[in-house]
């Protein structure tokens, strides 16, 4: 008689993510609690958090010029002003990966649904966390530019092979969130959907892809009203 086998902790599936994500959805779809959104959800805000932290000082510097540029008859408080801004961005960094995590969830269950998948809301709030662990790795890899180039205008992704003035565009500024990382998300998100939902490959990362696209296409009208935007 074949041993049962053992259950895959939560750790277990969040390294899998990385180089076996099939193993880890398929652990999802069989069982799941909420550890499976609160752990990879708490660790992707606590990265997230210290690269704000770390970043902030230069995001300041460039809102801050950004606001004598358009008020250039006025002197703002620029200590107050830039304090206030470095808290937000603190306190926002955080919580905006939660807000972010249940609305994702909601989203891709209402695709799901649509693409005739049998998944519920946990389902989706598992895929949305583990697949936004890959995030952390394009932080690692996208604070250190930004702390040695001294500005928030670096470019990993699409944005680098276009020019400064295109960049500045809503088409520049979603060509720049396009990254290898973003991509490497939108694999392992299709493959979760198809996994933990029963559906087709295919239409699995065509629902990703589509929910992918409006996601980057807010970042990009939001980064057009940011410094340099």
């Amino acid at each position: 008689m074949e041993a049962p086998q053992a259950e895959m902790s939560v750790v277990g599936r969040m390294l899998r993510v990385f180089y076996a994500p099939s193993e880890t959805f398929e652990a999802v779809s069989e069982q799941r609690s909420a550890a499976d959104w609160l752990v990879p959800t708490f660790i992707v805000a606590a990265v997230i958090f210290f690269s704000t932290y770390l970043t902030s000082p230069i995001y300041v510097a460039e809102a801050m010029e950004q606001i004598r540029e358009q008020t250039p008859t006025e002197q703002p408080n620029v200590e107050g002003t830039g304090d206030a801004i470095r808290i937000s961005g603190l306190i926002a960094a955080p919580v905006m990966t939660f807000v972010m995590l249940f609305i994702g969830a909601a989203i891709y269950l209402l695709v799901g649904k649509l693409l005739g998948g049998l998944l519920g809301y946990g389902h989706c709030l598992a895929l949305v966390a583990y697949t936004s662990l890959i995030s952390i790795l394009q932080h690692i890899v996208k604070t250190p530019l930004v702390l040695a180039n001294e500005t928030m205008n670096v470019q990993i992704g699409l944005g680098m092979f276009i020019s400064e003035e295109a960049r500045q565009s809503f088409g520049g500024h979603l060509l720049s969130l396009i990254d290898p990382f973003v991509v490497w998300m939108v694999v392992i998100a299709g493959l979760g959907l198809s996994i933990v939902g029963q559906i087709e490959r295919s239409r699995a990362y065509a629902g990703v892809a589509a929910i992918t696209l409006i996601f980057l296409s807010i970042g990009a009208f939001f980064s057009t009203l940011g410094p340099g935007g």
